[in-house]
């Protein structure tokens, strides 16, 4: 046997292994795109197992061969290569795909936000907020959490709040009981506008639970790990961009004030060990939140979409 065809064919062995980890790591990390739910995207995923699969066994089978012709080395080798790089190009695809649509989400949830003293840029910055907890906490949380699945349910926490009045969602005085129940159901609203959307249906209890306390006298009453880990995250997130964003019925706090509050709420309301993580994070990266959220609604009060659309209206009805 030629004495370079055993290395030739390791290194395809080598190549179809990296094709099938790259495999299972994209799949993992992408199922809110790649939910399988269909025949043919579970064919796709069967398809890219088991060509690398078959690949392997062909190695095997070609480096203890003895008849074995060298080409057949060579173009082993060769399409071992053109389907890793295959695979790259798809996961890149449909990662470009799942980008522009979180891209669009964001955009659709400034503009709906723009120009309201009570949501001005909150989404955005909470978003922000929840991947830069995320960037920081330890592998053993890591591991258990989907980031795109994440990025998505901190950016849609409160579209819920579409089904509120606007009376309340712009009050500047504090809420009576009336209004106060009906604000507390944005959550269960979210879930509601959410629920037709197949790929998300793994983040909606992460945002129906995100203002549950881990003491179990939120709105559920659900308590500690009862809460979905992301859940928790996000509240943390939450309750930090309240507390720093200006509202209308109150001034915002310095992050000194802010973060003695997250401590004085954790085991409480706040998951403590997530509180003292979220509060090791350097205020440079905290305000670097804040300042390209600002940024971000500047472009949209600039362009101030609700006014013209208020205008145009006017005029319609004045024809």
């Amino acid at each position: 046997m030629n004495i370079v065809r055993p290395y030739i064919i390791v290194l395809a062995l080598i190549i179809n292994l990296l094709s099938i980890f790259s495999i299972l790591c994209n799949l993992y990390i992408r199922q809110n795109v790649l939910r399988k739910r269909d025949f043919s995207s579970t064919a796709i995923s069967v398809f890219m197992i088991l060509v690398p699969i078959t690949a392997c066994l062909f190695c095997l089978n070609a480096y203890n061969s003895t008849d074995i012709e060298y080409a057949y080395s060579i173009i082993l080798i060769s399409f071992s290569v053109l389907f890793f790089a295959l695979i790259q190009c798809f996961f890149s695809y449909v990662k470009n795909v799942e980008n522009t649509s979180l891209d669009v989400i964001k955009a659709i949830v400034g503009v709906l936000e723009a120009g309201d003293p009570n949501l001005d840029g909150h989404s955005l910055h909470v978003q922000s907020l929840t991947m830069l907890l995320y960037e920081y906490l330890p592998f053993s949380y890591k591991i258990l959490i989907n980031p795109s699945n994440l990025k998505c349910a901190s950016l849609l926490l409160d579209i819920g709040k579409l089904g509120i009045p606007r009376s309340i969602i712009q009050k500047t005085g504090k809420l009576q009981k009336e209004e106060w129940d009906f604000m507390r159901r944005h959550p269960e609203i979210g879930v509601k506008i959410l629920k037709p959307i197949p790929s998300l249906t793994e983040i909606l209890d992460w945002i129906k639970y995100h203002h549950e306390r881990v003491d179990g006298t939120g709105y559920y009453h659900l308590s500690s790990d009862e809460i979905p880990l992301e859940s928790r995250i996000i509240a943390i997130a939450d309750t930090y961009s309240a507390l720093t964003m200006s509202r209308s019925y109150k001034a915002s706090l310095p992050h000194e004030e802010a973060v003695s509050e997250l401590k004085l709420s954790a085991g409480t309301q706040l998951d403590k060990e997530l509180v003292e993580i979220f509060c090791s994070i350097p205020l440079r990266r905290l305000e670097a939140c804040m300042k390209e959220t600002l940024k971000t609604m500047k472009c949209y009060d600039e362009e101030n979409f609700r006014q013209d659309i208020r205008q145009n209206a006017q005029v319609l009805k004045e024809n």
